[in-house]
């Protein structure tokens, strides 16, 4: 049982991560409602072990893995392939996300859509993100540039190609 001023600090921590920790885990899992029930399974045992993941160097990365866990042993126990569409626009009240752009992330290879989910959406440094999918900061560096690159490059194709029309 926590006590309760745990309990406030980890309702603050929860109300201050809660949209950019969905945000990330969408981007990686690509499917809203795998998405919601693995954040939510994450903040539960992050709020079960509270005593220990408050003093985790980075807690948010501690909800992020869980989470990437929980939407991972999912997709492994129902091997079920995830159809790639664009999630709905609007969460918890943040400012619309570009749906062409969210359709392009969701276009990239899951380690791509993981890396930018993280490093972009979450703020999370190279180091952070390499530690949390449990790769290379240099592997992380080179996804983003990747992934960077093409969504850049189909953007240049795509406005090349409306100027001639």
């Amino acid at each position: 049982m926590i006590g309760m001023g745990d309990a406030r600090q980890f309702e603050a921590f929860f109300a201050s991560t809660k949209d950019r920790v969905f945000r990330a885990v969408l981007v990686s899992v690509s499917d809203r409602a795998l998405a919601e029930d693995a954040v939510s399974e994450a903040y539960t045992r992050a709020l079960d072990d509270w005593v220990h993941v408050a003093v985790h160097p980075v807690p948010v990365a501690w909800v992020v893995r869980t989470a990437l866990n929980v939407a991972r042993s999912h997709q492994r126990r129902t091997r079920r392939v995830v159809l790639m569409s664009p999630p709905e626009i609007g969460v918890h009240d943040e400012p619309p996300t570009d749906t062409d752009l969210v359709g392009r992330v969701l276009a990239l290879p899951e380690r791509q859509r993981q890396v930018v989910g993280l490093r972009i959406l979450l703020d999370l440094s190279t180091e952070q993100t390499a530690d949390l999918l449990g790769i290379a900061p240099g592997t992380v560096t080179a996804h983003l540039y990747r992934a960077l690159s093409r969504i850049e490059t189909d953007l240049t194709r795509e406005s090349d190609k409306e100027s001639w029309l």
